[in-house]
């Protein structure tokens, strides 16, 4: 008996997951282990019916079902009669985990029974397996092994496409792997997948969707100011460490980067442990980061503007243009990233280093990173929308000058992630009055401690800069602290702030104390924040990171202005709420397990 299938022209869809249920079929999809995890990743735009062209009466319905993990359930079902005539479903479902394109699963004969009202449960039997092959948006391979005792030939359906592909126009895998590119060696061991290493010169390389990238210890695009090359990556990409080695993509001053991810087809960076390597479980600092270096101001060397990176001290950044554009980062996340090359020489989940403001920097995540989720050596890179989730170190870093702006970001720590500090702010390690001194601002935060964190917001080494329209709650330590009396000087006093330093519009509670003043300071970081406005003591309350009905973090915003003139400053929006959030959560769909209830 051969299968004879729905007409799919009919482009009628039944949400299959319902059928399971009200069969009562238990979820006995099968994880195919090994070198199937790579490019493209399943995700709700499988939904609906695919057929085959070439034989238009043979199609399938797919119903893809998300978990909050990143893996997620598939649900399939093909409709026929027996040789009397009777109707029979055949249906399947099948554990995916985010980075799989192929697994399997059992397959059930369902026969009989109604599904109306009222309902009689069916006939279900277990009659072989159902492999699924993800090729592409408009491509997938479907494979039936049925028990012979059930009369039913055995099905290939290769290359269905979509009925209506106008029903899946999130979909970015549009292209079928074909191959490693000439710039790019094949992985071994992972398919779909292509190795860079080492420094890649006047090259304009782009990273398709359609490959897994392996990154193979330090990847250089371009030179310093020489041999300049671009790297494009296309929404959805996946790069992996090679593991083992500090492996991390870092693009050097003069060269270029566009990572546009999409909201929902965002840019992944982790270590080949998240899912690509059997029975191993991810830890923090098992991938180095992303790291941008451009030609901007930094004060480690104020004769000459010129800065060299902590974890490699032979790669130079920093300049004499604010305005430089190292290119474009959205929709971004690094997990588990920071690698630690020895005590206080690590590289970040995501780093910039002398980075100018011509560069569009928003919606990254840092999850489960070792080190800073991300941070700022010189340089005047703005940004917005950042999320640091479950980070073993600091949220927001600054140092060596640096003088961007930062408006909505949001950082949540856990009480298994051992985090530390909010902000850690600071001038220069070396020379707390360098110059240019630190003098960026911030607005719309909100940081979430846990136990085992520091300060919410340190402030040291001389570091100036603005605070606006933040929320700070649940650190161990310190709500506020400020470090080394030049920070105080820098400053000025509370009654004739020198215009670099301030808190404004900003909410604490619930630390170990509010306020921590360094030895001998010549006022009190409580007297500069009562003495600015829209600052208060008191409950925000949150569920989770989102402010409740009530909170008083849904008013009270101010908006952010020159301390000197009082204009309003470019660069921010004016909202009326304080912390990240009003009432929409900006990190749905972009982000990864964001409260970080997964991370260890």
């Amino acid at each position: 008996m051969q299968l004879v299938f729905f007409n799919p022209k009919q482009e009628v869809h039944v949400k299959l997951s319902s059928i399971f249920k009200a069969s009562s079929l238990a979820l006995a999809g099968v994880l195919v282990a090994g070198a199937t995890q790579a490019a493209m990743k399943p995700t709700e735009t499988l939904d609906g019916n695919w057929f085959s062209p070439s034989e238009s009466g043979r199609g399938i319905s797919l119903d893809y079902l998300p978990n909050p993990d990143g893996s997620g359930l598939l649900f399939g079902a093909v409709f026929s009669f027996d040789g009397d005539g009777n109707p029979f479903w055949l249906v399947f479902n099948m554990l995916f985990q985010e980075h799989q394109f192929q697994a399997s699963g059992d397959v059930f004969f369902v026969s009989g029974g109604s599904f109306g009202f009222p309902f009689s449960a069916p006939t279900v039997d277990t009659v072989g397996s159902a492999e699924v092959v993800l090729n592409s948006c408009t491509s997938i391979d479907v494979v039936f092994d049925l028990d012979n005792e059930l009369g039913i030939e055995d099905v290939a359906l290769e290359g269905l496409t979509p009925v209506s592909e106008a029903a899946h126009p999130q979909c970015v895998y549009v292209n079928e792997f074909s191959g490693c590119p000439a710039f790019a060696t094949a992985a071994q061991g992972l398919e779909r997948a292509c190795v860079l290493s080492g420094v890649y010169e006047d090259q304009d390389l782009l990273l398709t969707n359609d490959t897994t990238w392996v990154l193979n210890g330090l990847v250089q695009i371009g030179n310093d100011n020489a041999n300049q090359s671009t790297v494009t990556i296309e929404p959805g990409s996946v790069l992996v460490g090679a593991g083992g080695t500090a492996d991390y993509l870092y693009v050097n001053p003069g060269s270029k980067i566009y990572a546009e991810g999409l909201p929902y087809a965002p840019i992944v960076l982790t270590t080949p442990n998240d899912g690509f390597i059997a029975d191993t479980v991810p830890q923090p600092g098992e991938v180095g980061g992303l790291v941008v270096s451009g030609n901007a101001p930094c004060n480690s060397s104020p004769d000459d503007n010129l800065c060299f990176s902590e974890f490699d001290p032979t790669l130079r950044y920093g300049g004499d243009d604010p305005a430089d554009s190292s290119g474009v980062i959205k929709y971004w996340q690094v997990r588990y990233g920071g690698f630690e090359f020895q005590p206080n020489r690590e590289v970040n989940a995501f780093t910039l280093q002398g980075v100018g403001n011509g560069t569009t920097i928003s919606f990254l995540q840092a999850y489960a990173g070792l080190d800073d989720a991300i941070e700022f050596f010189g340089g005047t890179a703005n940004a917005r929308y950042i999320v640091g989730t479950a980070g073993n170190d600091d949220g927001f870093d600054w140092d060596e000058g640096f003088s961007g702006k930062i408006q909505y970001g949001l950082m949540v720590y856990t009480d298994a992630s051992n985090g530390d500090h909010g902000f850690e702010s600071a001038n220069n390690p070396d020379n707390d009055d360098a110059l240019p001194r630190a003098t960026p601002v911030v607005s719309n935060v909100t940081l979430v401690g846990a136990a085992g964190t520091g300060d919410g917001i340190r402030f040291k080494e001389g570091t100036a800069g603005q605070v606006w329209n933040a929320v700070v709650t649940g650190f161990e330590a310190n709500c506020i602290r400020f470090v080394d009396i030049p920070t105080y000087t820098a400053a000025g006093a509370p009654a004739a702030l020198t215009g670099d330093t301030a808190i404004a519009g900003t909410i604490i509670n619930n630390c170990g104390s509010l306020f921590r003043d360094e030895d001998g300071s010549p006022w009190t970081v409580q007297q500069l924040f009562e003495s600015l406005p829209g600052n208060e003591v008191a409950d925000p309350m949150l569920d989770g990171f989102m402010p409740m009905d009530g909170s008083p973090a849904l008013s009270g915003g101010l908006r952010v202005v020159d301390l000197a003139t009082g204009e309003p400053v470019e660069f921010f929006d004016f909202v009326p709420y304080r912390g990240a959030f009003g009432t929409i959560d900006w990190t749905a769909g972009w982000t990864h397990d964001v409260l970080g209830q997964n991370a260890f």
